[in-house]
């Protein structure tokens, strides 16, 4: 397959200690092993959690039968995508509902099967404020359902959790109920993503996740084709 593209976008966040996560992740820390000075090489270390910064979560997150980061099926890492743009009718604190998704598939055109779906929420233009991972917008349970039903592979938001606030604790009595349905039907998702207001409706996308074994997440490179 031949790409026609013009320009390259990166969608991910650079992994420092101020990078964008979920609470209660822990920050970044990344420190010096050698100097330069004192050994004549530099090297440093990372210690941080597989979901923080741009990242993806994996079905083994959520179910003891699902598979770990360096499991992910090679086809869902790479293919065309689609981006619905939510953030002109979304404030903090609302969710992306099934009735949004059809007024937009109404208005743009039906979502093929095996498409990369990610939305941008607006959360992106808060990133490095406390609103970021206090007040975000996600998608409610009705709306995973609904992309589940349209045959996407894969799910990406620019806002902190794939999930609306309503579907986590303490608003929600258990766990985020769209992260249950999209990785019970095998669909990974990326949380964390940015640049996604410099892309068109459709496009391709590399998604360059660490291949860790037995982790349910792992930091991620994503480039958007367009």
């Amino acid at each position: 397959m031949q790409l026609d593209f013009q320009r390259v976008i990166d969608l991910s966040y650079t992994v420092d200690e101020n990078s964008p996560r979920e609470l209660p992740i822990d920050p970044v820390r990344i420190y010096d092993t050698a100097t330069l000075e004192a050994d004549g090489y530099f090297e440093s270390r990372v210690d941080l959690s597989g979901h923080c910064a741009t990242h993806i979560d994996v079905p083994c997150l959520m179910y003891p039968e699902g598979f770990t980061v360096a499991e992910i099926p090679q086809d869902k890492l790479t293919g065309n995508a689609i981006l619905m743009d939510f953030s002109a009718i979304k404030k903090p604190e609302d969710a992306v509902t099934a009735q949004d998704i059809e007024k937009w598939i109404a208005e743009n055109g039906d979502i093929p099967a095996d498409r990369i779906v990610f939305i941008r929420t607006g959360m992106d233009r808060h990133a490095y404020q406390e609103i970021f991972n206090r007040k975000w917008i996600g998608f409610s349970e009705d709306a995973a359902k609904l992309l589940v039903e349209k045959g996407i592979k894969v799910i990406g938001t620019d806002a902190c959790s794939i999930d609306s606030m309503a579907g986590h604790p303490p608003q929600h009595d258990g766990l985020p109920p769209a992260h249950l349905v999209f990785l019970g039907a095998k669909i990974p998702q990326i949380e964390d993503l940015c640049n996604l207001s410099q892309l068109p409706t459709h496009f391709y996308v590399v998604i360059a996740p660490l291949k860790l074994a037995r982790s349910s997440g792992a930091p991620t490179r994503v480039f958007a084709f367009v």
